[in-house]
């Protein structure tokens, strides 16, 4: 089974910003399609705006990483977002409920306290080294 793993913002200009850290590690992990990548439009425009002023150098690296990693997917509707109501900060409200919307088995985000997803979602929050931490865990009960 194949993990979703959506981005939201600050997790994927931390994966355009550093070829070290855990948000590219995982990027890299869905462009080999061990992970299935996804993210939505506003996280993206989000992205751009943020790095073209703090880090305009990283733009292509971060255009590449989406193009080669990530499925970009439409923003949800008004209706998904009420559906989250009071399970996210207000201006993440769009983010999870992309997540829900895809079905994300992972949100990876630094921001896990503004994320407050329903049991019945089935959508962990977490960082992104907290994810590749329970990937370690689950190749090395694998290899047993």
């Amino acid at each position: 089974m194949l993990l979703t793993v959506f981005f939201d913002s600050d997790a994927l200009v931390a994966g355009s910003a550093s070829r070290s850290g855990a948000s590219f590690l995982l990027l890299q992990l869905c462009e080999l399609g061990l992970l299935k990548g996804v993210t939505c439009q506003c996280a993206l425009d989000e992205c751009r705006r943020n790095l073209k002023k703090k880090l305009p150098d990283a733009l292509p690296v971060f255009n590449r990483i989406i193009e080669m990693s990530v499925k970009v997917i439409n923003n949800p509707s008004k209706e998904s977002i009420q559906r989250v109501k009071n399970m996210a900060h207000l201006k993440d409200l769009s983010i999870l409920a992309a997540a829900v919307q895809c079905e994300a088995n992972y949100l990876i985000t630094f921001n896990i306290k503004h994320f407050h997803p329903a049991p019945a979602f089935s959508l962990e929050v977490c960082k992104p080294g907290d994810l590749l931490k329970k990937i370690r865990i689950l190749l090395n009960t694998m290899a047993v």
